[in-house]
């Protein structure tokens, strides 16, 4: 793994960032607007981790990589600056963060289970899942500020999603066929579990904005074929890091 591109990538990509337009008029229906505020404060809530978990763990598996700790830092920060874009929407809402729900605890629970690969597995099914999420309230929704965020949260989890992928890569090149089969097969099991769990925690927002379980599934089904394409391609050669946008 090219552990001081991606470095690289992400201490470029902290630069130069747009903020979002958050005096704009909210040109969205009131109902609309209150069932948004809680299905983001959610959302907010996956986001606002500190990953202190997940740096021991790089700190003991990746101890002779430092690039790759210092990355996942970055990565972890950039995390949290979506934590922070969705508290301000959240807000603009007039809507109430949440601090706890019982499918955050059992994701975090569920992603610290059997150590840092698998936790980073849960975090990549939850981006796939996100990125359905975001794309979809980016095509539906009026308030032009809701747009402006999903558009940055987009570009990172595109990249977000890339890391990980190549970081899945690298450390299954010396897997046997049958190893990498199983390895596909739970990942894929575990995905439309948490689909179905994010299509209950957040079906009346959806719906609110005419978007329907079949859709939104099939936009998040896409999003994870296109990831497993992706893996597929790191393990046969190595994959280039895209350039942050400007």
């Amino acid at each position: 793994m090219n552990s001081t591109t991606w470095l690289h990538y992400y201490q470029q990509n902290r630069l130069n960032r747009p903020e979002p337009q958050w005096d704009l008029p909210l040109n969205e229906h009131p109902a609309i607007v209150a069932e948004l505020a809680h299905s983001l404060s959610h959302f907010q809530l996956g986001e606002s981790g500190e990953g202190t978990h997940l740096f021991r763990e790089a700190r003991r598996t990746h101890a002779d990589d430092p690039a790759y700790q210092e990355a996942l830092v970055l990565f972890i920060a950039e995390e949290r600056e979506h934590a922070r874009l969705l508290q301000k929407l959240v807000e603009r809402y007039r809507g109430r963060l949440v601090s706890r729900h019982w499918t955050h605890t059992l994701f975090r629970l569920f992603r610290r289970a059997l150590g840092m690969s698998f936790e980073l597995q849960v975090l990549v099914i939850a981006e796939l899942i996100g990125t359905a999420y975001y794309r979809l309230l980016e095509r539906r929704s009026s308030d032009a500020v809701l747009r402006q965020v999903c558009e940055l949260v987009l570009r990172d989890e595109a990249r977000h999603i890339a890391f990980h992928a190549e970081r899945f890569g690298a450390s299954q090149a010396t897997w046997l066929p049958v190893e990498k089969a199983l390895w596909l097969a739970q990942f894929q099991a575990l995905f439309l579990a948490a689909l179905q769990v994010a299509w209950t925690d957040h079906r009346r927002t959806l719906r609110a904005l005419r978007i329907s379980r079949g859709e939104f599934q099939r936009e998040a089904r896409q999003e994870c074929v296109q990831f497993l394409a992706s893996f597929a391609g790191v393990m046969a050669a190595s994959g280039s890091v895209p350039s942050p946008a400007s």
